[in-house]
């Protein structure tokens, strides 16, 4: 009878660990492995519609806040400035393992013509998300 209790309990220990293993492991592999599900593109996109859209909350949302110091208020008073006519256009994506650049244009009606100014936007990988390195 002793026995049978051992190999019971054994048993459960057995599947208790397994189950842990099995939430751990799916849980690194989202977030380390697995590429998240919006693109580096998408978060850029994203970040100047709501920089258009004055929705300054949301586009602080999509900055890493590991690599940029400034609190929301300071970003606020320096996103402000932006025109809200200012268009994008996306010329490039690169992607490695746990970093992204996606090359932009920058285009700004002005008075005496646009203005025009090509950059790079630097994304790092935030576990299932991507992130803005420097807004």
């Amino acid at each position: 009878m002793e026995n049978k209790t051992k190999k019971k309990a054994l048993a459960v220990v057995c599947l208790i660990l397994a189950g842990l293993l099995g939430f751990f492991g799916t849980r690194y592999y989202l977030d380390n492995i697995k590429m998240p599900e919006v693109s580096p593109r998408q978060v850029v996109e994203d970040y100047f519609a709501a920089l258009k859209a004055q929705d300054y909350d949301r586009a602080y949302g999509l900055i890493s806040l590991r690599h940029y110091n400034n609190t929301i208020n300071q970003f606020k008073d320096r996103v402000s400035m932006y025109s809200p006519e200012m268009e994008l256009e996306i010329k490039d994506e690169t992607i490695t393992e746990d970093t992204a650049v996606v090359v932009v244009r920058v285009l700004v009606p002005l008075g005496f013509g646009p203005y025009i100014s090509d950059t790079n936007m630097d994304l790092v990988r935030d576990k299932r998300v991507w992130k803005i390195i420097h807004p």
